[in-house]
């Protein structure tokens, strides 16, 4: 087998003209003998095709496996008598070899750089593009213009731990079965860093939220992975100081606007303001109100052990009273979160690679304000938690401006990014399907506006109102305008007509019994194939943490 890579180097000084040449070269390991052959030419760029070799002769230097020197320059001459046959059939297969990269048998030819920026809990409503009449996007709403947005995307489940495995693997959380702390990834299921690095893309990762790290596996697969409280500009900017900008794949996961939100005074003007004490006193609720709902999960005691619900009513009761002093602290956030976009955008502008990236903006979940009784995330699958932003700028600006109405999901963000690459190969085992027939208009809306889009599988969290009316099995199954929440633990439909009706207030499953019945069988048999393989969950261990993810976690209320 013949083995290659390409590698930006300083090959050699040509002594003809006494200019440096800072070329690619080809690294072949031959089944030659104990030599190496290392192949030295002037790479030129020719558009579409890739890089050729300048005509002429190569200089070429052989150096013997194993002796770590750049090897001896032989002279061209010398090099065809010693190695005539060989270098035969390099010669004829030369110009299919220009431009292309060969890592564990795969190709990749002048394929994009590809950029997923998740903001953590930002809800779709929140931002310009979606309707919100306030300024928090100006820079992601300009992003849209330029590239496809997504009116009803979905993440794949409420919270951060199983969305973003859901997004990463596209399977949905009845099938990868990180559900909880102290889960990780099966060594069988290859997340998006992993796929794209075999076929040749660097890889890199900076995220604020741990659950994206090593306490859940989702580190595999990454050439560098960095856990960082914000990610914008600079860090960006100095990562592509050491890398070369061409078939990268950059993970970046922003805790904005994840809650508390205590450091923010100079966006919350923008919006009219919120004292310190008030900020710092909606951080202590909330942060106690997640403390009792997790209370059982967190002493190792079935969830429903403890009843709290008393002391959860009344926070969740004073949260309903001050919605408006929240409201302004998280439309701040997004503001934050909303600059750190323009950031990164401004950096691959100015570098020239944007127009040579496909740039993924998106949000693993929502935030709930009260508007079907809970506060924070994780306690259900209506649009405050479940509807998120998509927008995808491709290359070029190629499909700029156009927006897609269909209902679609997370998991359908890698058989999209397989598809646009046209490397069916790495979306293998896929849950999702691309969206690109969606992106160019070839897809009705009866074919793309039908299906399972979420679900909830509940492992952390009680409070028993919702524990008797919803259960902890949360199925979102759509049929166009029509929505369906199937409850499988108590065994009810709730249908709502999300065009007349986008806040679900007004539960239509009686009058509409036949289609009640008909999502109710579809959900209720898509989770039974779902979980039939699986007769228990992923075992639950201690998550290893070191100091700065707990330090993390903490932050983000996820522990005490």
């Amino acid at each position: 087998m013949v083995g290659c890579e390409w590698r930006r180097t300083d090959c050699r000084r040509d002594e003809r003209n006494s200019t440096q040449l800072n070329t690619r070269e080809y690294i072949w390991t031959l089944p030659f003998g104990r030599f190496i052959i290392r192949f030295c030419g002037t790479p030129r760029l020719m558009g579409k095709d890739g890089w050729s070799w300048l005509e002429g002769q190569s200089a070429c230097c052989v150096h013997e496996a194993g002796s770590g020197s750049r090897g001896k320059m032989m002279e061209p001459g010398r090099m065809e008598r010693r190695f005539g046959a060989l270098l035969a059939v390099v010669a004829l297969l030369a110009p299919t070899w220009a431009g292309l990269r060969l890592v564990h048998g795969e190709e990749v030819r002048d394929l994009p750089n590809v950029v997923i920026f998740l903001i953590d809990t930002l809800r779709a409503d929140r931002l310009g593009g979606y309707g919100y009449p306030v300024a928090t996007s100006p820079n992601i709403d300009a992003l849209a213009r330029e590239g496809v947005l997504f009116r009803q995307a979905h993440g794949a489940a409420p919270w951060t731990l199983p969305s973003i495995v859901s997004l990463l693997t596209s399977t949905f959380p009845c099938e990868h079965r990180i559900l909880a702390d102290g889960q990780k990834l099966s060594s069988k299921q290859e997340p998006l860093a992993e796929r794209l690095k075999r076929i040749g893309y660097r890889t890199a990762a900076f995220y604020a939220n741990p659950y994206a790290g090593k306490i859940s596996g989702l580190r595999r697969g990454y050439d560098s992975s960095r856990q960082r409280q914000q990610t914008g500009g600079l860090i960006v900017w100095q990562w592509l100081e050491t890398e070369d900008p061409r078939n990268f794949f950059l993970y970046i996961h922003n805790g904005e606007p994840h809650n508390p939100y205590l450091k923010r005074q100079q966006w919350m003007r923008i919006f009219g303001g919120v004292s310190k004490a008030v900020s710092r006193s909606l951080g202590l609720e909330t942060r106690q109100l997640r403390r009792l709902t997790r209370w059982d999960f967190r002493n190792r005691v079935p969830i429903g052990t403890t009843d709290n619900s008393k002391a959860q009513r009344r926070l969740i009761g004073n949260l309903d009273r001050r919605r408006g002093d929240y409201s302004i602290l998280y439309d701040g956030s997004v503001r934050l979160a909303d600059s750190r976009v323009g950031e990164v955008l401004d950096v691959l502008r100015q570098r020239g690679i944007l127009d040579e990236t496909l740039f993924i903006l998106l949000s693993d979940h929502g935030e709930e304000f009260g508007e079907h009784g809970g506060w924070l995330h994780d306690q259900s699958v209506y649009e405050e938690l479940i509807r998120v932003p998509m927008v995808l700028r491709f290359p070029g600006r190629q499909f700029a401006g156009r927006i897609v109405g269909e209902p679609v999901s997370l998991v359908d963000v890698l058989p999209t990014i397989a598809d646009f690459l046209r490397r069916p190969r790495i979306a293998s085992a896929a849950r999702g399907r691309s969206l690109m027939p969606l992106i160019r208009g070839e897809a009705s809306e009866a074919s793309a506006g039908s299906g399972i889009l979420a679900m909830r599988l509940n492992k952390k969290k009680y409070y028993r109102p919702f524990k008797e009316s919803r259960g902890d099995k949360n199925v979102l199954v759509r049929h166009g305008q029509w929505k369906g929440i199937w409850n499988a633990e108590v065994g009810t439909l709730e249908l709502y007509d999300l065009r007349r009706d986008p806040g679900e207030t007004d539960d239509r499953a009686a009058e509409n019994k036949a289609l009640s019945d008909s999502m109710k069988k579809k959900a209720a048999s898509w989770l039974t194939t779902c979980e039939s393989p699986w007769e228990e969950t992923v075992p639950l261990v201690a998550p290893e943490l070191d100091k700065e993810s707990e330090a993390a976690l903490r932050a983000l209320g996820y522990i005490d």
